[in-house]
């Protein structure tokens, strides 16, 4: 076989020897594999579209006298030697009727008499003349030369094997995609699918045997070795198994099937196996079987034998599904793997899909976020604008780090003014604490009117400012009570609401004086209106209160009321300007007073803690909850990108 092609140029000898070696792993005799001249076969597609005649370009080996001869009725005109094998050779011809280039397998004529030879040869004729498919290489004609020696004719097809395609991604020179050799494996799939409908098993599927045309063509080739059914529509003379080479094995045992090694008579599960065998191929670039271990049972996912190709978990389960050791766990029919990859195909355009319809969202965004800040934009609708497309980018594609990232970083840098919905809630919160403030203070006033029959009770003496304190106390609460039941409490209402309490507060000193009971509800009631949310009302509520502390004081020193103290002998003496004064009435009702003064403030600030506590829990949970949904994308953009 050293000369079996000696017209090959040397890209064809590369490939040759690439084969050889597939085939003859094992020490398996098959088509093309043989160390024994005594082998006949002839040149392979795979081999054949690597010389530069094949391709259409430089000029082939001359020919001899013999091989120039015209056909029987003068139709082909051999132009070129493509090939020459033990059996026969393969001239390039053409075609005088159509005026076609085409290719011609010749049986060398000392096989005319060899009976065995020559039906093996018409019986490869008429195996892939009668497969009429557009990726089967059809056979035009059967005929005899002029020198009696039997010839049939075939398309000359262009393009590159599939092994020499996934030659050059191993070495990173191809340009193919996967997704591109995926959609050629579908229709190797159903090609084999048709071949089986017909009752022919190929038996020698590999990449070498597979070819991708220039404009989009998949062929499968060489059905040299195929196998006819018995009862199949395929019409051949006997014998119907070994149509081109005899041997014990047949195939290429790399992609053999394992019940295939012990018996050449296999059905269309042996194919399928091989189909397996040559997707794991594509996935991976790397060959299912060990060529230092070739019979033993295949490791067959790719997640174990090449973890850093990133095969899709759908790929792999189809892939070890198809090249299963019992033919009973395979995919039932060539079609049924071509379904499961073209719905693999399909979903993973989807994909593609979402994500270019991804990509422009966060393009968007990322415009509006500059707008955002040049001078002059409005930095809000253009915020709101990249959020909303941010959002909708991780809506398609959530295992994206860069739109998490953005995301993120949109979510850390606060607006630059509050937004109009955020600034409604808020507004309907600080409604909610003004409104609960108003309920506080009608219940604290009126409990002032508990402590007027004490007052009655220890004896008055000036009645007008008994008046006094239950007329404020009296409209404090009124007023209190009204803006409660509104749904907005304006200004106002506080507003003159502080300043009769403040009225109240100061008539009170005409109890016990500027010093007793009035200091610590003035207090009370300035740290009370500290909780307003508007912050004219709180300084208005504190600077009423220090005004309302000094200013019994001063009327007292200046004389514009009856003093309520005087200073004997180190001590302080209360002068009651209201009421009589006894230890029986004065020391309860102090004491009850500043009890009610200390609960209820506590009552109302505690309520509003607690209202602020839940606030703060349910922010906090939102903060956890983003935050997590941000880890789990991240760890989604980590782990599914394999996937893509």
């Amino acid at each position: 076989m050293a000369s079996e092609l000696h017209h090959l140029d040397q890209p064809a000898h590369k490939q040759l020897r690439a084969d050889r070696q597939d085939r003859a792993v094992g020490a398996v005799w098959c088509s093309m594999a043989s160390h024994d001249d005594t082998i006949l076969s002839l040149p392979s597609y795979a081999e054949l579209s690597q010389t530069v005649g094949w391709a259409g370009g430089g000029a082939p080996p001359g020919l001899s006298a013999i091989d120039a001869a015209i056909a029987s009725d003068g139709r082909y005109r051999e132009t070129a030697l493509l090939g020459s094998g033990g059996m026969g050779k393969v001239l390039l011809a053409r075609d005088g009727r159509i005026g076609r280039d085409i290719a011609i397998k010749v049986l060398h004529a000392e096989y005319e008499l060899a009976p065995d030879e020559r039906e093996r040869f018409l019986r490869e004729a008429q195996i892939q003349g009668q497969l009429e498919h557009p990726s089967i290489v059809p056979v035009y004609d059967i005929d005899q030369r002029a020198d009696g020696s039997t010839f049939f004719t075939m398309r000359r097809v262009l393009g590159r094997t599939l092994a020499a395609i996934l030659d050059d991604l191993r070495e990173r020179k191809g340009k193919t995609t996967q997704r591109e050799l995926l959609q050629a494996f579908t229709t190797i799939c159903l090609t084999i699918d048709y071949a089986h409908s017909r009752g022919v098993v190929h038996r020698d599927i590999k990449p070498a045997n597979i070819m991708l045309g220039d404009f989009g063509e998949v062929y499968v080739l060489d059905w040299g070795i195929a196998r006819v059914l018995t009862g199949s529509e395929t019409a051949v003379t006997s014998p119907a198994n070994r149509l081109s080479m005899p041997g014990t094995m047949m195939g290429t045992p790399l992609y053999m099937a394992p019940e295939q090694m012990a018996d050449p008579e296999v059905g269309p599960s042996a194919d399928i196996f091989a189909l397996g065998a040559v997707l794991f191929e594509i996935l991976t670039l790397e060959r299912l079987r060990d060529p230092r271990a070739v019979f033993a049972p295949p490791e067959s996912r790719p997640s174990v034998r090449a973890p850093s190709s990133n095969v899709a978990p759908e790929l792999e389960t189809i892939c070890v599904t198809a090249t299963q050791m019992s033919s009973e766990d395979r995919y039932p029919s060539a079609r049924a793997l071509q379904e499961a990859i073209a719905s693999y195909l399909e979903g993973d355009r989807e994909l593609a899909q979402r994500r270019a319809v991804a990509a422009k969202h966060a393009s968007a965004a990322r415009a509006s976020l500059v707008r955002a800040g040049l001078p002059g934009s409005d930095h809000e609708v253009e915020r709101g604008h990249a959020m909303r497309d941010v959002v909708r980018a991780l809506a398609l594609e959530p295992s994206n780090d860069e739109h998490v990232a953005m995301l993120a970083q949109m979510m850390k840098e606060p607006p630059r003014t509050i937004p109009a919905v955020v600034a409604h809630q808020m507004k309907r919160q600080q409604q909610d604490i003004a409104r609960s403030g108003m309920r506080y203070t009608a219940a604290a006033m009126l409990s002032w009117f508990l402590f007027m029959p004490v007052i009655f009770i220890a004896g008055v003496r000036e009645a007008t400012y008994v008046f006094l304190i239950a007329a404020a106390a009296g409209a404090t609460a009124l007023l209190a009570f009204i803006a409660s039941r509104r749904r907005t409490v304006g200004k106002l209402v506080p507003y003159v609401m502080i300043g009769t309490m403040m009225v109240a507060g100061v008539a009170l000193s005409r109890i016990f004086g500027p010093f007793i009971l009035m200091p610590t509800m003035l207090a009370t009631w300035a740290i009370v209106t500290q909780t307003h949310p508007d912050l004219g009302i709180r300084r208005y509520g504190l600077t009423l209160s220090m005004v309302a502390m000094v200013l019994p004081v001063g009327l007292e020193l200046a004389g514009v009321i009856p003093a309520s103290y005087v200073f004997e002998g180190g001590y302080l003496k209360v002068l009651p300007q209201m009421t009589e004064l006894s230890a029986n009435v004065a020391v309860p009702f102090l004491t009850i007073a500043h009890v009610a003064i200390a609960l209820m403030p506590a009552a109302f600030i505690g309520s509003l803690r607690t209202q602020l506590a839940n606030a703060q829990q349910h922010q906090l949970l939102q903060t956890w909850h983003f935050r997590r949904l941000g880890a789990d994308l991240v760890r989604a953009g980590t782990g599914s990108v394999k996937a893509l």
